[in-house]
C-alpha cells in the first residue's frame, strides 16, 4: 500500500523540493550579467531568480537577446525544473524542454512559460518582464 501511495504522490508533482507551484510569478526584476558567467557566451543558461518569485532561468540565444523561462513544469506544477546541458528537465515525470522552453518530450502537454526580456548592453543588464 505504501508503494501505491508513493506512486500516486509522485504523479501530483508534490514529491520534489518545490512541490506544486501555485504562487505568484513575482513581478519584473533585473539581472546583472556580471553575476552569471554562464550568460557571457551565446548558448549559456543560468537560474537567475535569486529565490524570489517563480524559479526563473535566463538563456542567451544571441549576442543581444535573451529568453526568460519559468522553471515550473506545466504537466503537474513541479518546480524547480532542472537546468541541463540541452535545456531543462523535470525529474518527476521525465519531461524535457529546449533552452527556449519548448517541450521536447512529455508527458508535459506544453512548454515552459516564457517572459519577455529587455537587454541593456551598456549597463550589462537584462530586465525580465515576469508578471506579478
Amino acid at each position: 500500500m505504501a508503494a501505491v501511495v508513493a506512486a500516486l504522490d509522485a504523479c501530483t508533482g508534490l514529491t520534489g523540493p518545490g512541490g506544486g507551484w501555485s504562487g505568484s510569478y513575482g513581478g519584473p526584476f533585473t539581472v546583472s550579467l556580471a553575476n552569471f558567467s554562464a550568460l557571457a557566451a551565446v548558448g549559456g543558461v543560468a537560474r537567475v531568480d535569486g529565490g524570489s518569485g517563480a524559479p526563473t532561468a535566463l538563456y542567451r540565444n544571441s549576442s543581444s537577446s535573451f529568453v526568460a523561462v519559468a522553471l515550473v513544469c506545466p504537466h503537474a506544477g513541479y518546480y524547480p525544473v532542472d537546468v541541463v546541458s540541452t535545456g531543462f528537465y523535470c525529474p518527476v515525470h521525465g519531461s524535457s524542454f529546449s533552452k527556449t522552453g519548448g517541450v521536447q518530450s512529455g508527458p508535459s502537454p506544453s512548454g515552459l512559460a516564457t517572459f519577455s526580456t529587455t537587454y541593456d548592453a551598456s549597463a550589462g543588464t537584462v530586465l525580465v518582464n515576469r508578471p506579478t
